[in-house]
This record gives structure tokens, C-alpha cells and sequence, in this order.
């Protein structure tokens, strides 16, 4: 069997795990003490109004992919909102940077 690059694609699997990675390296083992820091006595209702943003960010990723059904992630998003180009290409390569290190775990003070 021949093993053509152009042929693979992100698995469902591997985009869950990939979302949980990300959601659950910074969002909530780096972010959650420094939010809960900053917010104090109001760090329920920052948590409330995190999930509500969370909410319809996933929910515009929805809608989007179902339109627009593609392997290409947020390249795909940021080509149908700017076209091919350097913009693009840019804030692509910038959004995978940002994800790795996010999985990676920044360490906290």
C-alpha cells in the first residue's frame, strides 16, 4: 500500500485529543490559578462568563466546519476570512505555534 502524505487527515480521535490537550494543559492547569488570583471572590462568575465565551467560540467552530467541511483546521478558517496570501500563511503558522506551546504547559511563576 502506498503512502500518499495528501491522503491523511486529522482523525476525530486525534482532534479530540488534541482540543483536550490544549483546553486542559493551559486552560486549566497554567491559567486557572492566575485567573483565580486576579478575580478573587469573583472567580465563579470569571469562570461562568469563561464558559459562556468558550461556548459560543465552539458553537461559531460548529457552524463554520459544517459549512465548510475540511481537514485544514484554522487554516481553513483564516484562508475563507482572508483568502490565500501572506496573511493568511502568517496567521496560520502563528495560531499552530501558539497551540503548541500551550500543550506544552507554560510553567507558572
Amino acid at each position: 500500500m502506498k503512502n500518499n502524505s495528501r491522503n491523511k487527515k486529522l482523525s476525530l480521535i486525534g482532534s479530540v485529543s488534541l482540543g483536550t490537550g490544549v483546553m486542559i494543559g493551559a486552560g486549566i492547569f497554567v491559567l486557572m490559578g492566575q485567573v483565580a488570583e486576579l478575580a478573587g471572590s469573583f472567580f465563579p462568575l470569571a469562570f461562568l462568563l469563561g464558559a459562556c465565551v468558550t461556548g459560543f467560540s465552539a458553537y461559531s467552530y460548529v457552524k463554520f466546519s459544517n459549512a465548510y467541511p475540511s481537514s485544514g483546521g484554522v487554516a481553513k478558517f483564516l484562508r475563507k476570512a482572508y483568502g490565500p496570501g501572506t496573511v493568511t500563511g502568517t496567521f496560520s503558522l502563528l495560531m499552530y505555534v501558539s497551540m503548541v506551546i500551550a500543550e506544552s504547559g507554560t510553567p507558572s511563576r
